[in-house]
């Protein structure tokens, strides 16, 4: 009887290995196409060339303000902390587009591991902390495609933010026994985040709503913490920049749909299979009361991601918070399941864990077989195909002469040209204030050379995007061209 149980057990752990294997087997193909064009001169992202000109004021290698005034077209609504990181780097590189992407694949991937820890922090098995992180990088990867290896600084923030959740955990212990200083420097830490990126919301929250239920004193540490942090780093920043660094943070103009809550409903329910797996985390056996935690870390995650979706502009980074939510509650799930043993009713447990985790691996599944044609399709065939077109278009806004406004900025940040216009927060400005008086002011004295739109003109007057921009700017700029990737609009 003792060697069937223990043949059965190997059996099990075999094919848990195997599934493993295959899990990072996909992960690996489903990564290769970004790393392979990582340094690949076709932007991923309107956002990639804005962050790259700010990345350069931050170390000072343009001589602008990293926080301009109100009547400029050039927009900062982000914290600094990031421009310094991906500044430094970018200048050792020699290219800010690929620092950034790199910081951004590292913190991805760095996430990961870190939700593997916290898994084991709360009690979970390894394979409960392997399936967690395993989780953040598959749905990322195929769900979230567009924020892999871009320059943008959300998965960076995020990353700062994990670490502080990791110091706060520790190793498991009761945090009455670390001392004080565990939740003073972990809330140090996660504000210090939030000067990467300012919308990772759920967690802090969650964290203090947490540390009030079940310890105040560690609350009132975490509270010293991120005060600490808060006027640190806060006083540093305004002392630096000034009102234009609150006006731009935390006044930028910003327009909001209700409808917007649709699709983060949508995006919360693409996790619907991890969600599911709450109904296995043990929640009141959690060590220290961490069960609490993520309950309201899962709840507050799913609420922000639909909150934010409102906002113009906002994408799939909105709901990073809830899929760590949802993959963390996935580990202890299965975790639970593999230590318990014993049946669901009349059910086996492997049977259920197989079920549980067959669930969450679901939406990837059934999205692979479309999805890894396109990834291949748009990563390796389009990208390569685009770089030619996307080299033309550089080149020849390079050879104007005079200022160059970019709907895509790294066409222009690669053409060594300076920032003059930043189309989309300059657009939700207009859009809120209905003042476009700086725009038509540099369209009536010619004060731009050119204006460069990757968006779909006719010969004459349609566009897609930014209308009410492109309407001011066709009224003196008449001559289109079609240059490479992009056309290039002239007097």
């Amino acid at each position: 009887m003792k060697n069937k149980v223990h043949m059965e057990n190997m059996n099990f752990n075999v094919k848990k290995s195997i599934w493993l294997y295959v899990a990072i087997l996909s992960i690996f193909i489903l990564l290769v196409p970004h790393v392979a064009f990582i340094t690949a001169h076709v932007s991923l992202s309107s956002n990639e060339g804005w962050n790259a000109y700010l990345a350069r004021r931050a170390i000072g290698l343009d001589h602008a303000p990293l926080y301009p005034p109100a009547e400029q077209m050039v927009f900062n609504n982000y914290p600094p902390s990031s421009f310094y990181v991906v500044g430094l780097f970018g200048w050792l590189l020699g290219d800010m587009i690929v620092a950034g992407r790199i910081i951004s694949l590292m913190a991805l991937l760095f996430c990961a591991w870190a939700a593997g820890r916290i898994v084991l922090a709360c009690g979970g098995t390894r394979g409960g902390a392997w399936l967690a992180g395993l989780l953040i990088v598959l749905y990322s990867a195929v769900f979230y495609s567009d924020y892999v290896a871009m320059d943008d600084p959300q998965w960076l923030g995020q990353a700062v933010i994990m670490a502080g959740f990791m110091l706060l955990l520790g190793n498991g212990r009761e945090p009455g026994r670390a001392g004080a200083w565990r939740p003073f420097c972990a809330g140090f830490v996660v504000v210090a985040g939030l000067t990467f990126k300012h919308n990772i919301l759920a967690l802090p929250v969650a964290v203090l709503v947490w540390l009030l239920l079940t310890d105040w004193r560690h609350a009132v540490s975490w509270m010293g913490g991120c005060l600490v942090s808060l006027c640190l780093l806060g006083g540093l920043y305004y002392s630096s920049f000034g009102p234009d660094f609150m006006q731009g943070v935390f006044g930028h103009k910003r327009v909001f749909y209700v409808h917007g809550m649709l699709k983060g409903l949508g995006n919360v329910l693409g996790l619907g299979g991890m969600m599911v797996s709450c109904a296995f985390v043990p929640w009141r056996r959690l060590p220290h009361r961490s069960g609490l935690l993520l309950g309201l870390y899962l709840l507050l995650a799913v609420a922000s991601a639909i909150v934010q979706r409102t906002g113009a502009g906002v994408s799939h980074n909105a709901c990073f918070e809830a899929l760590i939510a949802a993959a963390l509650c996935a580990g202890l799930a299965m975790s639970h399941l593999v230590s318990t043993g014993g049946t669901v009713g009349r059910v086996p447990m492997r049977a259920v864990l197989v079920g549980m985790v067959g669930l969450n691996l679901l939406p990837v599944v059934v999205s692979l077989p479309v999805y890894l044609p396109y990834l291949y399709r748009s990563n390796v065939t389009g990208i390569v195909h685009s770089l030619a077109a996307s080299d033309e278009t550089i080149a020849a806004v390079r050879a104007i002469d005079g200022d160059v406004a970019c709907e895509t900025l790294a066409l222009c940040y690669w053409a060594h040209k300076p920032v003059v216009m930043d189309f989309f927060n300059y657009s939700q400005h207009v859009a809120v204030t209905h003042d476009a008086m700086v725009l038509e002011r540099a369209v009536d004295r010619h004060d731009i050379a050119a204006f460069v739109s990757n968006s779909r003109f006719d010969t004459q007057e349609d566009v897609w995007e930014f209308l009410s921009l492109w309407r001011i700017i066709r009224a003196r700029y008449t001559h289109v061209r079609l240059q490479g990737a992009a056309y290039i609009v002239t007097p």
